[in-house]
């Protein structure tokens, strides 16, 4: 009898020891908290350095474009951008993003604290103002906002928008291209601004330029005289200069789409909806063919499952991770990961602790950064390891 339970035990113990470890378990939560003395911060992109920007309130109650690295000797440091001459405390002029090379873009508010211009930083020219459409003469008058919202990994592209107000319906979509000029006899990059062609939906409007890739594809959005929101990307012209505009298929049943960040694949991951947006699915558009003349649709689950709840997908990585969030079957919005590997199942991204969250994007090293809240948390910004 006890040489039995002694055997039983120690099987027992073997099966403990050697159970495979779920993929929930390797995952990796940090929670990197807020700005010192702040008390909420909302991440917007992750470099494959580890680097984390968004914005965020700091101790005097404005909002700032702020950041995080996640490694190095400056790990959890936060750090502060500073402003183009002004200062506001709302929570829609400073989302960011920031390139391999160290270089961070975004908007901030001027002088005088109403209108808002899209800027580059990098540790050497420190925040500059990277202009509007109303820098191009009298075709552009009043254009003179404008909002960067993205780069690619290499730091050659910035895209975004401009328009008369902060997000106006007359907004155009824009793309800055670098320009090496010499003063003083050293190089100082200048940036250039220019409209992208709307092809043939010239009558749409609220038009908006999101992510790009090191290819030069950039991808965006327009609304049509329905209502029905348009998701669209631009292809380079190699050897011509510029860009054309090509429509990304929407759902039959969900008209309206949004892309939201774009691989070096030239995959594309956002989301579908009913034209009044009541309901939306996370999606993702893949190439057809290497010359990405045509992308096929696949509408992703949910954590509650396939067209239950409702979801947005964020940010796509190189190797397929995807991330953003979706509601569980108790209607909790959660952080999620998807993988184009496995086009049919949502993973929660685990250890947060209660409440919400969700994620904005995820680097090629799988570090994928998100925030979270709860009752005694407005905002946190983390991070997950995926791997």
């Amino acid at each position: 009898m006890r040489k039995s339970f002694k055997i039983m035990f120690w099987m027992v113990l073997l099966l403990i020891v050697s159970a495979p470890v779920t993929w929930a378990q390797k995952v990796k939560f940090i929670d990197l908290g807020t700005y010192p003395g702040g008390s909420w911060a909302e991440p917007r992109d992750i470099n494959n350095s580890g680097v984390v920007v968004g914005y965020g309130d700091i101790p005097s109650g404005f909002t700032r474009p702020i950041g995080v690295p996640v490694f190095g000797p400056k790990a959890a440091k936060w750090f502060d951008l500073g402003t183009l001459g002004g200062d506001r405390a709302d929570s829609e002029v400073m989302c960011m993003a920031v390139a391999d090379t160290g270089m961070i873009v975004g908007h901030s508010a001027i002088a005088g604290n109403e209108i808002v211009h899209a800027f580059a930083w990098t540790p050497k020219s420190g925040m500059v103002d990277i202009g509007t459409l109303a820098d191009l003469g009298p075709r552009y008058t009043g254009y003179n906002f404008s909002l960067a919202v993205a780069t690619n990994r290499s730091g050659t592209l910035i895209t975004g928008w401009s328009s008369s107000e902060f997000m106006g319906p007359d907004s155009l979509p824009v793309v800055w291209t670098p320009q090496v000029v010499w003063t003083s006899g050293r190089p100082i990059t200048t940036w250039k601004i220019q409209k992208l062609d709307m092809g043939d939906l010239t009558s749409a409007t609220g038009w908006f330029a999101s992510f790009a890739n090191d290819s030069g594809q950039i991808i965006g959005t327009a609304t049509n005289a329905d209502g029905v929101q348009i998701a669209v990307v631009w292809n380079p012209l190699h050897g011509a200069g510029g860009w054309r505009i090509m429509q990304l298929p929407a759902s039959p049943d969900y008209s309206s789409a949004e892309p939201f960040d774009i691989n070096n694949k030239g995959e594309i991951v956002g989301d579908v909806a009913t034209q009044d947006w009541s309901t939306s699915f996370p999606a993702l558009w893949k190439p057809v063919g290497p010359q990405r003349k045509a992308y096929s649709l696949t509408v992703l689950p949910t954590l509650a499952g396939i067209l239950q709840g409702a979801g947005d997908g964020e940010g796509i990585n190189d190797a397929g991770d995807i991330v953003g969030g979706s509601y569980d079957a108790d209607w909790n919005y959660f952080a999620t990961r998807w993988s184009t590997r496995d086009l049919n199942s949502a993973r929660l991204l685990p250890g947060v602790p209660g409440g919400w969250s969700w994620a904005a994007k995820v680097s090629d090293s799988g570090i994928a950064t998100g925030s979270y809240g709860n009752a005694t948390v407005p905002e946190n910004t983390v991070i997950w390891k995926l791997r």
